[in-house]
């Protein structure tokens, strides 16, 4: 391969690199997971996470935690400590991965309130919201004095609702409506602060409710140490206490801090406080949405025996579709379930293939595939997860439009895609085409081409480098269509790229294996 081929297939690959990563595609995102002072937090047991989790760093774990979707990172793997047993009881893990880009400011929050006539701000200022129902009631105070509860003023919260606060804020409540708010320093959750239609002890919503919350930090977003959050190890249970007015946190958000996600007096000596009580477990934080820290805080330390809380996390699929008013950059997913497929023009005799793409509001199972004559929908794995691809092709029998259904069933939803084609006339020797399904896969996909004529045929795999890190040499071969399962066991995950060769003809692809 010369340097002009090494250039191009690099420029496509960063194509395919930038923006893969979306914010509020994971249950978990971070940048970093050391903290300033070089400790590695890890997970462990105790810490259960439904949906899918990233980091640009490595991830350390010990004991038995367990994932129930995607895990993947940068790194070639774990970092493995004393126990290490984790469940992934989701698809692979997922090593090597494409850093995602976290979003660095909130200037659309900022905007938005200030458009809307919430954005508040005046130096020395603490500011508290409380939410109740469609009405969040805001406080303020100078710092150093003691809050007025009669002096506040009312937001009413509309499908739109953008609050931001020049100061540190403090957060609780039960949220009717869909309202961003947020903090150019930190903001302290005071108590459980969750949907009015969500589980009141796990913060699980309806998959039908119009009710979204954004929480935005540009510093910390932090877990006061209230009776209320289980101070003084959970009113003196510990990991026993059932009471919820005494221990847990529910929290249904998307959450983003640009520093980490963390809580308040962890009895370190050099922070001033030290808890009589020990242990002094506050429960467990349960999530029912997305959170994204640049760098990861601790939820939980080692001080007096054991300090914190361990985590219940639970992906808020709803943001695949629809996201809290001005979140942050980069939070947006580009992509949403395809409602239709278009094949063109395609000749009589040839197969056009394309994907289709459906998106699930909770995880589930990947049911019946049906298109109609002369469609036909592929059942391709992943067959559980929030998100399937199914490939489709249209095999035109004569000249003319051609239209249909592809009918997709995935766990309680359904999904009818329209299909378009039209049939032309064959003109002279068919091109040499090529089309690869699934793509994106893991272990095997197919390849499909039609030879416009009886040529050998040799398939070769480049990795990003331009090296070579697969052959098949398939020898001569008659005219038409064919297919062949390529088989990528022994190849790392990445992007690479396929030529198909036939005699003085060749067709380049790119294929992405996930692993």
């Amino acid at each position: 391969m010369n340097r002009f081929q090494r250039v191009f297939l690099l420029c496509l690959i960063l194509g395919v690199l930038v923006g893969t990563g979306w914010a509020l595609n994971y249950v978990w995102l971070t940048d970093e997971e050391i903290t300033l002072y070089g400790d590695r937090i890890k997970f462990r047991h105790g810490d259960t996470l439904w949906g899918p989790v990233h980091s640009n760093s490595q991830i350390a774990i010990i004991q038995d935690p367990v994932f129930y979707d995607r895990v993947s990172t940068t790194e070639s793997d774990f970092w493995h400590g004393s126990g290490y047993n984790p469940q992934f009881l989701g698809p692979p893990p997922m090593f090597n991965a494409p850093p995602v880009p976290l979003p660095s400011t909130a200037h659309t929050l900022r905007a938005g309130a200030a458009r809307q006539g919430h954005f508040y701000g005046e130096p020395g200022m603490h500011y508290y919201a409380r939410f109740d129902g469609a009405v969040c009631k805001m406080w303020r105070w100078r710092r150093g004095t003691i809050m007025d509860s009669s002096d506040y003023w009312v937001v009413y919260m509309t499908n739109n609702t953008c609050i931001f606060v020049d100061a540190p804020l403090r957060v609780h409540g039960r949220v009717q409506g869909q309202v961003t708010i947020g903090s150019s320093h930190v903001i302290e959750i005071e108590n459980d602060i969750r949907y009015v239609d969500a589980h009141p002890y796990t913060g699980i919503t309806p998959a039908s409710s119009l009710n979204m919350l954004g929480l935005v930090s540009e510093g910390d977003i932090k877990i006061r140490n209230t009776p209320a959050n289980g101070r003084e190890n959970s009113g003196g249970r510990g990991w026993d206490q059932t009471n919820p007015d005494s221990t847990d946190v529910v929290i249904t958000a998307a959450l983003y801090a640009t520093r980490s996600f963390t809580f308040e007096n962890q009895n370190d000596p050099d922070s001033g406080y030290v808890c009589d009580c020990t242990p002094d477990n506050r429960g467990t934080i349960y999530l029912f949405g997305s959170l994204v820290q640049t760098r990861r805080g601790y939820v939980y330390r080692s001080n007096n025996t054991s300090t914190g809380y361990r985590l219940n996390l639970r992906y808020d699929s709803r943001f695949l579709r629809r996201l809290t008013p001005c979140i942050i950059e980069g939070a947006s997913r580009p992509d949403a379930s395809t409602d239709s497929l278009d094949f063109g023009e395609v000749a009589v005799g040839t197969t056009a293939w394309d994907t289709a793409r459906v998106y699930t509001l909770y995880n589930g199972h990947l049911g019946a595939v049906y298109a109609n004559h002369p469609f036909r929908g592929e059942r391709v794995m992943p067959f559980q997860g929030s998100s399937f691809i199914v490939p489709t092709r249209f095999t035109p029998p004569g000249v003319g439009l051609f239209t249909g259904i592809l009918y997709v069933s995935a766990g309680m939803e359904h999904f009818q895609i329209v299909l378009r084609g039209r049939g032309i006339p064959p003109e002279g020797p068919a091109p040499l085409t090529v089309n690869i399904s699934p793509n994106p896969f893991n272990l095997t996909t197919t390849i499909r081409y039609t030879l416009p004529e009886p040529e050998a045929v040799r398939i070769t795999l480049f990795d990003i480098l331009g090296r070579e890190a697969k052959r098949l040499e398939l020898g001569a071969q008659e005219t038409g269509e064919h297919s062949i399962s390529l088989n990528a066991v022994e190849l790392a995950s990445g992007v690479y790229f396929l030529r198909l060769s036939a005699g003085t003809n060749s067709v380049m692809h790119k294929l992405l294996i996930v692993k």
